[in-house]
């Protein structure tokens, strides 16, 4: 009789592991991993960001042209770039670190558009600072304008959008002239691109066009330009 005990208990002890084992082998954990990595990439510019209007005779801004009070100085050329390690959607926007020292453009103090086609600059959105003079004068104000003409996108022929209202509306143009406090984002699509397109690298021309005030405002010591502005990368 305690033999058949004996053997009821091993045999419960038997089911008991059984079970066990079975339900142990019911679950199993699955895993899902990824990550997803934006793309980089990196702005440059020709000539290590400088441009130099060079050395101007004091005399020659003694005065300037009837019905505008700038002397104008002209324009200079400079190269944006722009490459990602990967396709993205990108563009650019400026904002001027020498807002304080800008000449207010307007009606008669005023930049000639760069372009051929287009009229003078006299908005103010468009004014960067040139900074002070010896005597706390503002001494000037330029504009920065891309320019269609040789800019690229991945090696073919660029369109140029830009928005005004952080992407909810694109328009195009031949020549976009930069707003200050980036309130302006400029990007490229290809010719028969609608919207700015994904790209590994994008090149533009830029022309940036000055004008001073007169030496009877800005005094006659030695005059340096300091204008300075950061270009900062958008991720569309």
């Amino acid at each position: 009789m305690a033999f058949k005990l004996n053997l009821s208990a091993l045999g419960v002890c038997a089911a008991l592991l059984v079970a066990a084992q079975a339900n142990a082998a019911n679950d199993v954990t699955l895993k899902v991993s990824g990550s997803v990595v934006p793309a980089a990439c990196t702005p440059t510019l020709s000539n290590s960001g400088e441009v130099s209007f060079g050395s101007i005779a004091a005399a020659s801004i003694r005065t300037a042209t009837s019905g505008n009070t700038l002397v104008q100085l002209g324009d200079k050329d400079i190269t944006m770039n722009v490459t990602c390690d990967a396709a993205a959607s990108v563009g650019v926007k400026f904002t001027d670190n020498r807002s304080s020292s800008v000449v207010t453009l307007s009606a008669n103090k005023f930049l000639p558009h760069p372009v051929s086609g287009y009229t003078n600059t006299v908005e103010s959105v468009f004014g960067f600072g040139l900074g002070k003079a010896t005597n706390n004068a503002n001494i000037g104000v330029y504009t920065i304008t891309a320019d269609s003409v040789n800019a690229t996108v991945d090696g073919a022929a660029a369109k140029l959008f830009y928005t005004d209202d952080n992407g909810a509306n694109w328009a195009t143009s031949t020549a976009v002239r930069q707003r200050i406090a980036g309130a302006r984002i400029m990007s490229v699509g290809k010719a028969d691109s609608a919207v700015p397109v994904l790209f590994t690298e994008m090149s533009v021309p830029m022309k940036i066009t000055a004008g001073v005030q007169t030496s009877d405002i800005l005094g006659f010591d030695e005059i340096n330009f300091d204008g300075n502005a950061t270009l900062s990368l958008v991720y569309l």
